[in-house]
């Protein structure tokens, strides 16, 4: 396989290394309940630091723009499938950023009144849409990309195997503790295509350039 690029790797590491930092900074309550977390989130004092990490999530996410540029020079349809997967992802995670964002600038904007009229249950259930719309709904085109890399783009062996497992942790993201596995797949993928591209220099000519000289 000679068509996955340096380009599909960075973009698939700034989008894994940089939407994790976006999402762990901002600390968007998820998971089991814990009122002590929500008030936290929703803290006028907090509104900065979430504002910040949310815009480094969504801006880390363009990455998989990248990857999906990168992987549609594998040709056909399933060049155009893994493109298309790379912007659906991409724009559930920044979807996902903004409204996590978002509820923490209708706090700052709306002031005394949204901070203390908004009931924490609300504030964690918006907060916990956000994080499933920023992380699990891309891991789910991402995983779904990994499975079709696996099947159609000639990888070794070993990472063929990782790809279809790590796919379907992915897949379902929802659950979280799959993630662990998911995310260590994009930081080895990423770095494998980055090295893998950083070797391919040299210019083969073709049947035709060679029979012309």
């Amino acid at each position: 396989m000679n068509q996955i690029s340096r380009m599909a790797g960075a973009g698939l590491l700034v989008y894994g290394i940089g939407t994790t930092i976006g999402f762990a900074g901002a600390g968007g309550p998820g998971g089991d309940y814990e009122p002590d977390i929500v008030a936290a989130y929703f803290d006028p004092r907090h509104y900065p630091t979430a504002m910040a990490f949310w815009y480094v999530g969504a801006l880390s996410a363009l990455g998989l723009l990248l990857f999906g540029l990168g992987l549609r020079h594998i040709g056909g349809q399933v060049g155009d499938a893994l493109w298309a997967l790379g912007i659906a992802g991409t724009t559930v995670s920044v979807t996902g950023a903004f409204v996590g964002g978002g509820l923490v600038v209708a706090g700052a904007e709306g002031g005394p009144a949204v901070q203390g009229g908004v009931p924490q249950p609300v504030v964690y259930t918006i907060s916990e849409i956000a994080n499933l719309l920023t992380v699990c709904a891309p891991a789910l085109f991402v995983g779904a990309a990994a499975i079709v890399l696996a099947v159609r783009a000639g990888l070794p062996t070993w990472l063929k195997v990782f790809s279809v497992i790590a796919g379907v942790c992915g897949i379902l993201a929802p659950f979280y503790f799959t993630l662990g596995i998911y995310l260590i797949w994009v930081l080895v993928f990423g770095t494998w295509a980055v090295v893998r591209g950083g070797r391919q220099t040299a210019v083969v000519p073709s049947p035709q350039t060679q029979s012309n000289v």
